[in-house]
């Protein structure tokens, strides 16, 4: 199934120029309110550890998306929803994660918490409740995050984005939280790291990225689509067609609306 995304012809050229889609942390994304609320007893901003790529299964248009993420000018974008290169796991899913856990700047990542599956946004009346409840404390230091509903909720207001999106959970390590006399063996120092995730989470630590990029399958990229928006030129058609020269399967269409909109 096609999903599409609302973006810059800059935004595009990154793409098939490097072949991947940039997963934005939350606390930097348009709705300032998902990363805004606090989280169990100890208030813990998980917005900071959740990184996301937004879409909408609409192939309708949507001149609000258009005009929010375009201003009008920008493009479209259609590709497969098993867009991205993936790692077996184990027989029920994939993860974009090729080791059971890795290292991204000062976090952890886990494949066993971040399975490579398109979400359905839940929106809600209230935010804040949904929110809160994510988190619980386990206990003097440690906490439960229920990772799987972390960056799904928005408020109802924002429903006309018919919105769906990939996401990745971290998690932080603070190094306060490292018992550095525990061994010098991989198990020892793996334990160690093991041990500091629920403080460090806890603590509120801040991560030191902003994001992460995931490759694209080449395969998939072949056959994008690339919409042009309602009030890009012709000189921008043909920019896009260069860009997209290479793929064999790529198509670029204008928007229903072109000419239809008054500047």
């Amino acid at each position: 199934m096609k999903i599409y995304h609302y973006t810059s012809i800059e935004t595009l050229a990154l793409i098939v120029y490097n072949k991947n889609i940039r997963f934005n942390r939350l606390d930097f994304v348009d709705d300032c309110e998902e990363s805004l609320y606090g989280s169990g007893p100890t208030n813990t901003k998980l917005g900071q550890y959740t990184f996301v790529s937004c879409w909408t299964k609409d192939s309708k248009e949507n001149l609000s998306l258009w005009k929010m993420y375009t201003n009008n000018k920008g493009v479209r974008i259609g590709l497969d929803e098993d867009m991205f290169i993936t790692h077996k796991v184990n027989e029920k899913f994939q993860s974009y994660f090729a080791k059971p856990m890795d290292m991204i700047g000062n976090a952890m990542v886990s494949s066993f918490t971040n399975e490579a599956k398109l979400y359905d946004v839940v929106y809600v009346q209230e935010l804040e409740s949904e929110m809160k409840n994510l988190i619980e404390k386990v206990g003097d230091t440690g906490a439960w995050i229920k990772t799987d509903k972390m960056g799904l909720f928005k408020r109802e207001e924002w429903s006309f984005q018919k919105e769906c999106r990939f996401k990745i959970n971290v998690n932080p390590i603070n190094p306060n939280y490292i018992n550095k006399t525990n061994g010098k063996s991989d198990f020892d120092i793996l334990y160690s790291f093991m041990n500091a995730l629920g403080p460090s989470i806890v603590a509120n630590t801040p991560v030191n990225f902003t994001y992460i990029d995931i490759p694209l399958k080449e395969s998939k990229l072949d056959c994008i689509e690339v919409m042009m928006g309602p009030m890009t030129t012709e000189g921008e058609k043909i920019i896009v067609k260069h860009l997209l020269a290479k793929f064999n399967n790529a198509t670029v269409k204008d928007s229903y609306f072109k000419g239809k909109i008054r500047k």
